[in-house]
């Protein structure tokens, strides 16, 4: 059984069908009928950590927009030193070609900043859903429903931080690409 998954009670089988991360279909797939009387002791314990858990996905996705923003604000000054630059040396291949990747890296920022749908409860759905449930499967029912928006959440996050990575490794190049194009411009010289 892995973590998170509870023993059915005798007789109770769940629905074969297809399987998605939806929190409708996940909430209807784990949705287990417990008793009035049943205890659930570590519920309070596993809640704490899920809300924990959502917690720390919104500080980092906060963190990496942040990140995007900066390397968005940094590939934005390089670009624009580069249209202002010198014809001499605004016209070398490589100082071109680092434009165009401060360029990529601002796309991928922007791509990075870019709001998304972040999952959040749908308490009117709730409400409705379990008004005359028992409070016990009620509880279950919202920290199932946490766990998959944790598990979204998380995808989220994971894109957004391969964007911001790809973001900074362009704009490493970019600018290496830049300098190299005034040096090669300047013939190796540091000063005109």
């Amino acid at each position: 059984m892995r973590v998170g998954q509870r023993a059915l009670p005798a007789g109770l089988e769940l629905p074969v069908g297809e399987h998605d991360t939806s929190i409708r279909s996940h909430t209807l797939l784990f949705l287990v009928e417990v008793d009035e009387e049943q205890q659930l002791p570590s519920l309070a314990i596993v809640l704490a950590q899920v809300v924990a858990e959502r917690e720390t996905m919104n500080a980092h996705a906060e963190s990496l927009d942040g990140k995007a923003g900066v390397v968005l604000g940094f590939a934005g000054v390089l670009v624009g030193l580069g249209a202002t630059a010198q014809i001499t040396i605004s016209g070398t291949v490589i100082f071109e070609i680092g434009l165009a990747v401060a360029v990529v890296a601002a796309i991928l920022a922007a791509w990075a900043f870019l709001p998304r749908r972040y999952p959040v409860l749908e308490v009117e759905r709730l409400r409705q859903s379990n008004l005359t449930a028992s409070e016990a499967e009620t509880r279950l029912e919202l920290l199932d429903t946490q766990i998959v928006m944790v598990e979204e959440a998380a995808t989220l996050v994971k894109q957004k931080g391969w964007r911001v990575r790809a973001a900074v490794g362009s704009l490493a190049i970019a600018a290496a690409l830049v300098v190299a194009g005034i040096l090669t411009a300047m013939g190796g010289r540091p000063h005109a």
